[in-house]
Order: C-alpha cells, then structure tokens, then sequence
C-alpha cells in the first residue's frame, strides 16, 4: 500500500491529529480557497470527471480509490489538508460568536458550524467536549466550513473569562427562561449559547432565552435553536446598520 494511501486511511480514522480526509473534487476545491495547506492530493484516473488535479500526488486503481472515500458516487479526488487549530488568544469577537456548552455529537456541532457559517459569525466556541476539530464527521456535517470558520474547543470556565475579558454579552437558549428570544436585545458583539439536548446548559451563562414550544416537543434540535438566535441577531444588527 502506497504511504500516502495508508496515512489518508489513518486522517479518515481520527487517528492523526491536526489533520482532515477530504472527499471529493469540491471538498478540496473549498479548503484551496480558504487558504488551508493541502497535504496529498490522491486521484483514481478511472473514475475522474474531468482532468484530474495537476498537483496530484498520488494515483490508485478504482478498488483501492473506494476503499478510501465513505460516499457513493466518488468523482476520483480525495485529499488530506491540515486543518485550522485556533485558541481564544487569537480569536476576535466579531459582531456574533456561537458558543457550544457540552455539545458532544459530531453530527450536531457541524451543523452549528455551517449554521454559524450562513450567520456569518466570527467563530464557533466548542466547550467542554471530547471531539477534536479534525473529526472526519465533523469534516463532513458542515460540508467542510471547518476549513473556514475559526472553531475553539475549549473549556466552559476559558470561554466564559474569555467573554468577560472582550465585553462580549452572552445569550443562552434556555426552555425554562422566562423571556422570548425574540425580545431580547442582541446588540453587537453577543455570543449564542447552546447547550447539550438531554442536559441543557452547564449555567452560569447570564441572559436567558426561550423558544416558544407549542406543540408537546419541550425543545428543539440544538442546530435548530443556534440557527433562530444567530439569525435574530442578524436581523436585529442589521436593523442597527
């Protein structure tokens, strides 16, 4: 087995830190034009739509290439990039900021970093969770927007001081707050807590907020939830512009 084979087997697995298994044309396509460094680039000539990348490190036979990709339908390209590893020094505020309170499911936290990507906020707060950023699932669930939008995995105690430190107001989702989430103020820089479904937030938070559940549900999917507070904000800084 060729070492670039093997060590794209080892990323896909989780088992190399810092970096992700990239599938497909546009996958790669995308961390290219987010700057991020490109690894290997493997291609399977029989199965390419098209010219096949020119720096193409690497060529296997179709079986082989198969073995590689999770997906049906594979266009021939799979790639391993080093994926972004930023901390909270580095982090700017921006105008919103989606903090993740013991969120653990790779599935749920790639739909908040693609939902935090379609709000355009400045970064995704991962606390308290024993993921790692280069989680192949966690690749795949925002459709690669790891690449691009800052995500800290940190712990609930840095991210609060973090928040204090840069005058940065969190709001939380909450079922049993009083106040709508629709009245409350989200005037810039906020941050938009979310917390694990079956424990809910950790506390401690400060400003809480329901959403109205009319129906016998008593809560939403927590990438629903992210999605209506980033967007009210959205909709109310713009208000402000």
């Amino acid at each position: 087995m060729h070492a670039q084979v093997k060590r794209y087997l080892d990323v896909r697995r989780g088992r190399v830190a810092g970096l992700v298994a990239l599938e497909g044309r546009w996958a790669l396509q995308r961390a290219r034009a987010a700057g991020v460094e490109i690894e290997a680039v493997i291609t399977c000539p029989a199965l390419l739509r098209g010219d096949g990348p020119d720096d193409a490190t690497v060529e296997v036979g179709e079986k082989t290439f198969r073995r590689l990709v999770a997906r049906d339908g594979p266009d021939g390209v799979a790639s391993i990039a080093r994926v972004p590893t930023p901390t909270l020094d580095g982090l700017e505020p921006g105008d919103r900021i989606l903090v993740a309170d013991g969120v653990e499911s790779p599935g749920n936290i790639g739909t908040l970093i693609r939902t935090a990507d379609g709000a355009a906020a400045a970064a995704v707060i991962v606390c308290d969770t024993s993921l790692r950023v280069s989680n192949p699932a966690l690749v795949r669930a925002p459709m690669g927007a790891v690449l691009w939008v800052p995500v800290v995995v940190t712990t609930v105690v840095e991210a609060r001081a973090w928040l204090r430190a840069h005058d940065v107001r969190a709001i939380a989702a909450d079922p049993a707050a009083p106040t709508s989430y629709r009245r409350a103020e989200y005037g810039p820089p906020v941050a938009l807590v979310v917390g694990n479904e079956r424990r809910g937030l950790t506390g401690g938070w400060g400003t809480t907020v329901a959403i109205p559940m009319l129906g016998r549900s008593d809560s939403l999917n927590v990438g629903h939830a992210a999605a209506l507070l980033l967007y009210e904000a959205l909709h109310q800084q713009a208000r402000r512009t």
